[in-house]
């Protein structure tokens, strides 16, 4: 993805300035949510003593509400308006927190993560329309690519702090209450502080939203809730959005896993963990760099049937590995191919969808992707007990790959709505 020097001072210039804005909130957010609590959240929950079947079904929880609420919100947006959805649901993630901190029982740990997939779904639902409006349309593909760098980057850099975090907090613990030298770095405790300072994170990251001004590009009316000109046309809305079952069934089986698997394939401790998983965010950066590249080679459709494809090939080869140079080489390939997804094939759908409705059609890609994640979710314990990670890897190699092909058949010939 390169940028001429005169697309670098338009980038610079007042017009992107909300933009620029977006990035960095977009930056705060996912070292928050995303990379430093994907990294310790699991490990909390064992530190609990809840088994791999339970942690399944707590991290398929947010799917759930997800999947419960996603229509509603989506034409909810229209009348609220995008950016602040965006504000108000990622203080709401906080919120959900505090559950994991005021009373750790199973009960109120179920209950944080419903709110918590309630208020995640309503910031993405939100997130690709206000992109859609941030810059003009044939800066839509460098723009999402861009925006994965950036949200990539933090969950590298997230990683990195929450492999380290809890460590930390017991060295601060230790010198403030001598009592606590009994504790280690696996202790609840120690879990629990870094992710309440990871939710302090999540907090900080709303500035940059609260100083962005009102949107006035062509996409403007759509959210500022004008009512929609013409029935929505649901069949077409469902069959555009369908690959996102799979791309969700996908991410469902695998991605709230990872830290378990790198732990008890290989007996890694959680700072080595985090290590590996930032090189995976980092992958996911960089290889969707190349989007513009692969749409202006092959179209949006054929280039995620590619790479995809290749995805595929990265997760069958993750199966079979038995030393842990090649799992991280093939866990990097598998995930930062298969992240090719989210920056091409929103634009491509959306692209699909007059202003009015790309809020809807956002909230059905988001009910259909959580329909997969919450499902494979609420399976990956059950199979990761009884046939292991190297079944789990072959099966998300076969959906990978029928979801790459599905998006070429459904986009060969589509027409704008």
């Amino acid at each position: 993805m390169m940028l001429s020097t005169a697309s670098v001072k338009i980038w610079l210039s007042d017009a992107r300035r909300d933009a620029r804005l977006f990035l960095i909130y977009n930056f705060i957010f996912h070292v928050s949510l995303l990379g430093i609590t994907d990294v310790l959240l699991n490990f909390y929950f064992v530190s609990l003593g809840h088994d791999q079947p339970t942690i399944s079904l707590l991290q398929a929880l947010p799917r759930l509400a997800g999947f419960i609420t996603s229509v509603p919100i989506s034409l909810m947006a229209n009348r609220l308006g995008t950016q602040r959805l965006i504000t108000w649901s990622s203080l709401g993630i906080f919120v959900a927190f505090l559950p994991l901190f005021v009373s750790p029982t199973l009960p109120m740990l179920a209950l944080n993560r419903l709110l918590v997939g309630f208020f995640y779904g309503a910031q993405q639902i939100a997130l690709s329309p206000l992109m859609m409006q941030l810059v003009e349309p044939e800066e839509h593909t460098r723009f999402f690519a861009l925006h994965n760098v950036v949200s990539m980057m933090g969950m590298a850099v997230g990683s990195l702090v929450g492999g380290a975090l809890p460590a930390i907090m017991m060295l601060l613990f230790r010198g403030i209450a001598p009592e606590a030298a009994a504790l280690d770095s696996h202790s609840p405790l120690a879990y629990g502080a870094a992710l309440f300072v990871s939710g302090i994170i999540l907090v900080i990251s709303v500035w940059p939203m609260l100083l962005m001004t009102r949107q006035h590009t062509a996409s403007a009316p759509a959210d500022q809730g004008a009512a929609p000109p013409r029935p929505r046309p649901w069949l077409r809305l469902l069959w555009l959005t369908l690959p996102m079952i799979l791309f969700g069934f996908s991410g469902g089986l695998t991605f709230p896993f990872y830290n378990l698997f790198f732990r008890a394939q290989f007996g890694q401790p959680d700072q080595n963990v985090g290590f590996i998983m930032s090189i995976g965010w980092v992958g996911m950066a960089l290889v969707p760099l190349l989007n513009p590249y692969w749409e202006g080679r092959f179209g949006r459709a054929k280039a995620l049937g590619l790479t995809m494809t290749i995805a595929s090939v990265a997760f069958l080869a993750l199966s079979l590995a038995v030393s842990l140079p090649v799992s991280i080489l093939a866990y990097t390939i598998a995930i930062s191919f298969r992240n090719v997804m989210q920056p091409l094939f929103q634009p491509l759908m959306l692209g699909q969808l007059p202003d009015e409705l790309r809020n809807v059609g956002s909230g059905m890609s988001m009910v259909l992707w959580n329909i997969g994640w919450f499902s494979a979710t609420a399976m990956s314990g059950t199979l990761q007990t009884n046939l292991g990670f190297a079944f789990i890897f072959q099966l998300t190699a076969v959906t990978v790959l029928l979801a790459g092909l599905g998006i070429v058949w459904i986009f060969r010939a589509q027409a704008p709505i």
